[in-house]
């Protein structure tokens, strides 16, 4: 077969480099698209082959300003207009297409996330892609034909359907005496061969911004106490651990613009039943934010720091729009009020708000008769069917051939 990977992370470079030669001792071609100058000289030195695609082709109208990929370059940097993204993007789009025509190419490997051009030109060409993305439990991944968490192709199942669920498998046939190849690189030489990149220079200096900002956040929660809230022991409360602003998960499968917006729409309701509400900022976020307008410290508070898994466990619910914090919540055999779309919108614990909108909230939410042995059940399916063992930063040759194992 011959197989094509796209990503330009220099943090994958490890996983990159061993799976394409994993994957070449069952007789795969496999190649790398149009990456880098930085990552390109360090697939070469590893004996990889990097192909890319021609400079000079006539732009097309593919992209304009409702489109998926254009709506979150240009909420992802904060950009002020489309234009100049839609133009970058179309002419990508048109050299990516030019050359898929010409390649004859069984799959197409897209990792971390599913916004680049070769996903719709996959799509128009009707070649086979996996995306890849980590996972919500640790040390496992997603790795899917259609895409990742609500783009799943099991996203939308019913519970019954889902525990039916299985991908296709061929023979599991592990190459034990696999040699991992070692890879080392200067990262501030990668980031200066990124102000020549023109997939980046163009907005780099937002990129570098965004880059400085998480650095900036990571530092900050650290340096936090945990915090000390005026709860009993005994009293449950709600607990609504707020999502980055820019995630993509908020930016294309959520109603809300950010945030502020999705407390402005639920607050309200959750103060109806009576219950404390604990408000917990996510501690990457990368752009300035400030909840403390919620807090009364009386019925709400907010707060940065606290321990999320003890909170989670003495909840009466959770309230998520859809990260992994929900999934993580309901493997603790805890409700969850989704306010967006999620893979696990239909778990045995979960409750969509658009559903019962119109419902006494509480009620709906006590209406949850908590299963311990169905719910474990959905979760183990997806430890043991859905998600693949495994990590990209320390893979192993089972995690690998876990992989080669899905490609059918």
């Amino acid at each position: 077969m011959k197989i094509a990977i796209l990503n330009n992370a220099a943090n994958y470079l490890y996983f990159n480099v061993n799976i394409a030669k994993y994957l070449e001792m069952f007789d795969n071609e496999v190649l790398f698209l149009n990456t880098d100058k930085f990552i390109s000289k360090q697939l070469k030195k590893h004996n990889l082959k990097v192909e890319k695609y021609l400079k000079e082709v006539p732009s097309v109208d593919f992209y304009n300003e409702n489109s998926e990929l254009i709506r979150y370059f240009k909420r992802i940097y904060n950009l002020n207009s489309f234009d100049k993204l839609i133009q970058i993007k179309n002419k990508e789009y048109a050299a990516c297409l030019e050359y898929f025509k010409t390649k004859d190419l069984d799959y197409v490997f897209i990792l971390n996330g599913s916004f680049n051009v070769e996903t719709d030109v996959c799509k128009t060409l009707g070649i086979k892609t996996f995306f890849f993305e980590h996972a919500y439990f640790p040390k496992a991944i997603q790795m899917d034909s259609k895409g990742v968490n609500s783009n799943a192709s099991f996203a939308h199942l019913s519970f019954d359907e889902l525990i039916n669920f299985r991908y296709p498998e061929t023979e599991f046939s592990v190459l034990k005496n696999f040699e991992f190849t070692e890879i080392r690189y200067n990262l501030a030489v990668r980031y200066l061969y990124r102000i020549f990149d023109s997939k980046y220079n163009s907005f780099f200096v937002k990129y570098i911004n965004r880059k400085r900002n998480l650095s900036k956040a990571t530092k900050r929660f650290k340096s936090f106490e945990h915090e000390v809230i005026d709860i009993g022991n005994n009293e449950k409360y709600i607990l609504f651990p707020l999502q980055v602003n820019s995630d993509t998960q908020i930016i294309l499968n959520s109603t809300f613009p950010s945030m502020y917006a999705a407390i402005d729409f639920i607050l309200p309701k959750l103060k109806e039943t009576g219950l404390k509400i604990i408000i917990k900022e996510h501690p990457m976020e990368v752009e300035p934010v400030d909840y403390s307008k919620y807090a009364d410290n009386k019925q709400v508070f907010v707060v940065k720091k606290i321990d999320l898994d003890k909170f989670i466990e003495n909840a009466e619910f959770i309230v998520n729009i859809n990260s992994s914090v929900g999934m993580q919540a309901v493997a603790k055999h805890k409700k969850v009020l989704l306010l967006g779309e999620a893979f696990y919108k239909n778990s045995p614990l979960s409750v969509f708000y658009p559903e019962i909108s119109g419902q006494n909230l509480l009620e709906a939410i006590q209406k949850i008769i908590i299963d311990k042995e169905k719910t474990d059940r959905y979760i183990n399916h997806f430890k043991e069917h859905i998600f693949l063992k495994g990590h990209f930063y320390s893979p192993d040759v089972d995690f690998f051939e876990r992989i080669r194992n899905r490609l059918i």
